[in-house]
């Protein structure tokens, strides 16, 4: 993303524009400077008079500052691993576990369901 795609977000009143205003002037956004200041400065920077106004600094201020944007990098984490289509999925066999399914018809959940509350009477031995 650059400042020819940030006017042309501008251009077109996207909703995504003060995002990547915030992006690539994040540093220039949170200085000391009045926001008037700061969005002449940035339109100068574009050389486009008056594309930005300060109720854009202000708003990236206001919603920025309190959740700041995620980092635009990948995550270096180990790529998902696909499966070839004639591969077939572990059983539980093959894994070692040897666990056996249990028919969700055959449980009462009556008899499994034992709730205890701090409310309750507790029965005296």
């Amino acid at each position: 993303m650059d400042k020819e795609t940030l006017v042309d977000l501008f251009d077109r009143r996207d909703k995504k524009r003060r995002r990547l205003l915030y992006r690539l002037y994040q540093d220039l956004i949170h200085s000391d400077l009045t926001a008037a200041y700061i969005a002449e400065k940035i339109s100068w920077d574009l050389k486009r008079e008056g594309l930005i106004k300060s109720t854009d600094i202000k708003f990236c201020r206001y919603h920025f500052k309190k959740r700041p944007l995620k980092k635009l990098t990948h995550p270096s984490g180990p790529a998902p691993v696909n499966r070839a289509k004639d591969q077939k999925p572990e059983t539980a066999s093959a894994t070692g576990l040897n666990g056996t399914w249990t028919d969700p018809e055959k449980i009462s959940l009556i008899e499994n369901i034992i709730v205890e509350s701090k409310f309750t009477k507790k029965k005296k031995p």
